[in-house]
C-alpha cells in the first residue's frame, strides 16, 4: 500500500484500488505541515469574515447580511459545480484494473494547482477523476507530486506528464465538444 498527500487529504494506492480520502480537517493538517503562515492567513481571513458577519447582524443591517449570504451561497454553488464537472468529489474508490491512464499536470505555484487526471472505465464509458495535489506554495508539494507519479508507475499505470497550459487547452476543447453534443 502506497499513500501520498493530496490537497484535501491523501490518496491510497493498494494492489486493487485507488482510494481518495479527504476532509476539512485533513486539508488544514496539510497546510500545517507545509506552510503555517498560509494556514494562519486563511484562519485570520475566516476569523475576520466571521467578526464582520456578527457585527453586521448585531447592527441590524439586514440588507448587507442578505448580500453577504447570497455571495457565500453563490461561491459555494459555483465551487461545487466546478468540482462536479472536474470529477473532484466523485468516485473516491476506483479499481486499478479500471484505470486506463493518468495525466500528471504540473501546474504552477500561483495560478494552477498540480493534479492528476485519472481516466477510468465506468458504466461502459471512460470517466475522469481529478486528484488535486498540494499547492506549490507548500514545502512538500514537489516531493509529493514525484512520489505520486512513481506510485502510479509502480502499479503499472501509464502516466503522461502534461504542462498546465496544455491541460487547460484540453479542458476548454472538452467543454466545447460537450456543448456541441447538446
Amino acid at each position: 500500500m502506497t499513500t501520498f498527500r493530496t490537497k484535501r487529504g491523501r490518496c491510497v494506492l493498494t494492489d486493487d484500488e485507488l482510494r481518495v480520502e479527504s476532509g476539512l480537517y485533513l486539508q488544514a493538517r496539510r497546510y500545517w505541515e507545509g506552510n503555517r503562515v498560509l494556514l494562519a492567513g486563511y484562519l485570520g481571513l475566516y476569523g475576520a469574515l466571521a467578526v464582520a458577519a456578527v457585527r453586521t447582524l448585531r447592527d441590524g443591517d439586514w440588507r448587507a447580511a442578505a448580500v453577504g449570504a447570497l455571495a457565500v451561497a453563490t461561491l459555494l454553488v459555483a465551487g461545487r459545480a466546478v468540482n462536479r464537472r472536474r470529477g473532484v468529489g466523485s468516485a473516491d474508490r476506483i479499481p486499478l484494473h479500471d484505470v486506463e491512464s493518468v495525466a500528471a499536470v504540473e501546474g504552477d505555484d500561483w495560478l494552477t494547482r498540480p493534479r492528476f487526471v485519472v481516466r477510468y472505465w465506468r458504466g461502459g464509458g471512460v470517466r475522469e477523476r481529478y486528484v488535486m495535489m498540494p499547492s506549490g506554495l507548500l514545502s512538500y508539494a514537489d516531493e509529493e507530486f514525484e512520489r505520486a507519479e512513481s506510485a502510479f508507475r509502480e502499479r503499472g499505470i501509464p502516466v503522461e506528464t502534461v504542462r498546465s497550459d496544455d491541460a487547460e487547452a484540453d479542458d476548454s476543447r472538452d467543454a466545447e465538444a460537450d456543448d456541441s453534443r447538446r
